[in-house]
């Protein structure tokens, strides 16, 4: 890469960037969720790979190198992806709050936060566009790397009363991060050499779910609190996704 950045500095009056806004489309595993919430979901059973991923949005920038070959470059590029749950998995998350279950009698138990799924993908590689005249180009791309996985904290508070005493339990599943390997691959045009649409596929590398869980018990009576901490590992989850974009080159 050093050497690549070396060599873009060398040419950089045959250099380009250009900004990307897509619509991204999960898939596989990635995408799946089929229930039940305890029984089939990466983030809360082990060896399982349903991540119930929805559709989010992506944000990217590019930068093209030229090599001393006309129409070839080389391709720098970082991603920003959200992917929230999908339909299934927030009524999933619905479904659960209410009236309290198993020991507790009465109460309430609601999610305060709800996981969600960002990747930041850099990688590099190659880009070739071929020129059907000054306002029209069809270009394809391919690039390898390292992605960056993050998910957002789960939390749930369930009140009630616990044997005879009034009892708050605050239970937080804060996900590790996950450095995986990562790849892309696009198609697409250049029209009037500034604005740019195409389409890209996006493996972002699968990784073990592993979290640091906290139990914060409080009795409301004498507001005495304990915690626990334990660190799990659930399932895996690899973001797979199909990308429509847009973009604006400078």
């Amino acid at each position: 890469m050093t050497l690549m950045l070396v060599l873009g500095g060398q040419a950089m009056a045959q250099s380009r960037g250009a900004m990307f806004l897509s619509a991204t489309f999960p898939m596989k595993d990635y995408a799946k969720y089929d229930g039940p919430f305890y029984g089939n979901f990466a983030l809360t059973t082990p060896s399982v790979s349903d991540a119930g991923a929805g559709m989010g949005f992506n944000a990217g920038l590019k930068w093209y190198y030229n090599v001393g070959v006309n129409g070839l470059g080389v391709l720098l590029s970082v991603d920003g992806f959200y992917n929230g749950p999908t339909k299934e998995l927030k009524n999933a998350y619905r479904n659960q709050e209410g009236e309290a279950g198993g020991q507790f009698i009465g109460g309430s138990f609601k999610y305060n936060a709800t996981p969600k799924y960002v990747n930041i993908p850099a990688m590099v590689g190659l880009n070739y566009i071929f020129h059907f005249n000054s306002n029209l180009g069809i270009y394809i791309e391919a690039g390898a790397g390292g992605n960056l996985r993050l998910i957002t904290d789960m939390e749930t508070v369930t009140k009630g009363t616990l044997f005879g005493i009034e009892t708050q339990v605050t239970e937080i599943q804060d996900f590790e991060k996950a450095f995986t390997f990562a790849y892309q691959a696009g198609i697409g045009f250049e029209v009037a050499k500034n604005l740019v649409i195409g389409c890209s596929f996006y493996d972002l590398g699968s990784a073990t779910v592993n979290s640091e869980h906290t139990l914060k018990t409080t009795t409301l009576n004498d507001n005495v609190t304990t915690k626990d901490v334990d660190y799990p590992s659930f399932g895996t989850v690899h973001p797979i996704m199909v990308l429509g974009r847009i973009g604006f080159s400078f």
